[in-house]
């Protein structure tokens, strides 16, 4: 679990020195303004993947019984910083993996349903009737599958 917190750090603080630079390189010296979309949406993606780790570690505290300093052993131990080899393969809250579900056809029709509800809502009702139909009995079938999984 480890290495995949990394990432969503490493992705925050790139995406927050690439909107820092975005938001200087931006500048329109004609209009003398800057580009307000574009800054705010990597400055969002920042916080994104910042706020991950986060609540990761206020999960990761309340595992650990909410103990004083345990929030920030446990991010020591997520940065890698606890074990100069820095194996991504520990996990830092010693659970044990979870089984894989099985392969399943149902997230993607879930997907096709929601495309067809999503494209009904800008060309009308005869696309979003079905995708609503589809989306119903994906979600039935997804749950009875998950249900009767061993």
């Amino acid at each position: 679990m480890a290495e995949e917190l990394r990432f969503f750090l490493r992705t925050g603080v790139y995406a927050a020195v690439i909107a820092a630079i975005y938001w200087f390189a931006s500048y329109d010296a004609v209009t003398d303004s800057y580009d307000w979309a574009g800054t705010t949406l990597l400055v969002a993606a920042a916080l994104a993947g910042i706020a991950a780790v986060a609540v990761m570690a206020l999960f990761a505290r309340r595992a650990l019984g909410g103990r004083p300093g345990s929030t920030l052993a446990v991010l020591v131990r997520w940065l890698g910083l606890a074990d100069p080899g820095g194996a991504a393969d520990d996990s830092p809250l010693a659970t044990e993996l979870d089984p894989l579900p099985p392969s399943s056809v149902w997230p993607l029709l879930g997907g096709v349903s929601a495309t067809l509800i999503g494209l009904g809502l800008v060309f009308g009702p005869w696309l979003w009737l079905p995708g609503i139909v589809l989306l119903a009995w994906t979600a039935w079938s997804w749950v009875t599958q998950l249900r009767s999984a061993p």
